[in-house]
């Protein structure tokens, strides 16, 4: 899939998502992360998931992390403060699929700019 043209990148820089990072700890303890990840950066971030050892806070900043799964409460929260929507989640797997959610976050924040403007 292609690069993201010029106007797509300027708003991918000033757009922020917040992904939900499942792993191990050095342990072998299962562990989470919400990270908030500038979406111009996501291929990067995605990419660097396949690399030992990963860590998500040198792509993003970690909003909530823990042991096991994200308890109600945190989830709530994430909800509640970030628009985390549990349901429907994206597997942002490779480059390709990082490009496509950069994209639709960039045309989501274009068209609310629009909508901004015309109101």
């Amino acid at each position: 899939m292609s690069e993201l043209n010029r106007s797509d990148k300027m708003l991918a820089e000033r757009t922020v998502c917040v992904l939900l990072v499942r792993g191990q700890s050095q342990e072998g303890e299962p562990v989470y992360a919400y990270v908030a990840v500038r979406a111009d950066k996501l291929d990067e971030f995605v990419e660097a998931q396949s690399k030992d050892p990963f860590y998500p806070d040198q792509y993003g900043m970690i909003i909530e992390s823990g042991t096991g799964d994200p308890s109600d409460e945190v989830r709530e929260r994430m909800e509640r403060d970030y628009g985390f929507n549990h349901e429907a989640m994206l597997d942002v797997h490779d480059r390709d699929s990082a490009h496509d959610v950069a994209r639709k976050l960039t045309a989501s924040v274009r068209k609310a700019k629009q909508s901004d403007f015309d109101a």
